[in-house]
């Protein structure tokens, strides 16, 4: 049984990544294929599937930052990397960017292990805590992030159109086949167009010896938001995020290592969130519950473990296709490969969304594009997923329902 773990272990890694570097391509689309497809896995042991169910989930957390940094094409799991990430490879600090949310992921992998059995004895209790009012913590953090930009009125302007944008497409689409051609047109179609008028060109990136930032700090932060996302449904990695810098006052390097660490602590806390109150909260679980229907504390230790390895090999593996790909970006037009991403991505819009995507791609684009042109913080776009998140936790859908319908 070792060497079956271990080979679906690397297999796993492989397709996350594969997935990681592909935009438009979740894990969530593997687990269902390979649920699908699940009579081939019988004959293997449980615990191989397992492992190969957690070490594709690991390892995706890794990989997707690669393209969301380098060509600005994000997913909903590291959408905000686009911000800060994108403005350091313009500055020829692309590598340095991409090494420090591995490192945020390696420190949130730490914080995990160390932290298990407080956190079994502990989720449901700051579970049953936090839930009733996260709605008024979400609608404090906002405040905060309007009343500290520079135009307070078209931050909360920007904030509301997308809050509202997101209230009706997430309303209008299964949330799976919304969220990417949203997000692509906010923060991704909206950054590659910006760079095209700008005629942006990279800068040599530089691959420095030592990588510096407050390497703690940026990492209990994306612990905790990792945490948040993990314990309750309808808060994704990116509003956790939003509220965890603003907290601690994440500056840009501790906010990367915050970002790299919350997907991989979110993914973490999910399958401990399972063994503790069987509850599902992504789809690599949802893909575990459909084979096992309770994890036993040995199951546990496996996914740690299995997790451990993978975050060590897929850390490894991020650095050095990072360093390649910046290397081979100085010998090409970063017009045209901005113009091939954009071709790529309204492709994959088509393919997997549809016309309705599309238009909601666009829709979204514009939205990106005022922001930019208003000189507003883009973190604002994430009134997307915010301003629903806040009304489903309130209790007002039936009242935003009869606004917009």
């Amino acid at each position: 049984m070792f060497v079956e773990i271990v080979l679906f272990t690397l297999l796993g890694i492989l397709l996350g990544f594969i997935t990681g570097l592909a935009p438009g391509i979740h894990p969530n689309t593997v687990f269902a294929m390979t649920f699908s497809l699940s009579f081939l896995l019988v004959g293997f042991p449980v615990q191989a599937v397992i492992a190969f169910v957690v070490a594709l989930a690991i390892s995706n957390t890794f990989f997707d930052f690669i393209p969301s940094i380098i060509f600005g094409a994000p997913d909903e799991d590291s959408v905000l990397s686009v911000l800060p990430g994108h403005r350091m490879l313009l500055d020829g600090r692309g590598y340095e960017a991409i090494f420090l949310t591995v490192m945020g992921g390696l420190g949130v992998v730490l914080l995990t292990t160390i932290s298990l059995p407080a956190l079994i004895f502990f989720l449901p209790v700051i579970q049953a805590v936090i839930r009733p009012v996260l709605h008024i913590i979400l609608l404090s953090i906002v405040a905060w992030m309007v009343w500290t930009d520079k135009s307070r009125l078209a931050a909360a302007s920007v904030f509301l159109l997308s809050g509202i944008f997101g209230f009706m497409t997430l309303n209008s689409f299964p949330s799976d086949s919304a969220m990417f051609p949203a997000l692509t047109g906010l923060f991704g179609l909206s950054t590659i167009l910006t760079s095209i008028m700008a005629k942006t060109k990279i800068p040599p990136q530089k691959i420095p010896g030592k990588v510096h930032g407050d390497w703690l700090k940026g990492s209990v932060t994306g612990w905790l938001a990792g945490l948040l996302a993990g314990l309750l449904p309808g808060l994704g990695s990116s509003q956790t995020g939003i509220i965890s810098a603003q907290v601690f006052k994440a500056r840009m390097k501790e906010f990367l290592i915050a970002l790299g660490g919350i997907n991989t602590s979110n993914m973490f806390f999910t399958f401990i969130v399972f063994y503790a109150i069987g509850k599902t909260r992504s789809g690599a679980v949802w893909m575990i519950s459909q084979i096992i229907e309770r994890l036993t504390f040995l199951d546990l230790c496996l996914i740690v473990i299995v997790g451990i390895m993978t975050s060590l090999l897929s850390a490894i593996l991020t650095i050095k296709t990072a360093k390649v790909m910046l290397n081979k970006m100085k010998h090409v037009s970063y017009t045209k490969v901005m113009l091939l991403t954009l071709f790529v991505l309204v492709v994959l819009v088509a393919i997997l969304t549809g016309p309705a995507g599309l238009l909601v791609s666009a829709a979204g684009m514009f939205i990106g594009l005022l922001t930019i042109s208003l000189n507003v913080k883009r973190t604002h776009m994430m009134g997307f997923l915010i301003l629903p998140t806040i009304i489903y936790f309130s209790g007002l859908n039936p009242l935003f329902f009869r606004l917009f319908w």
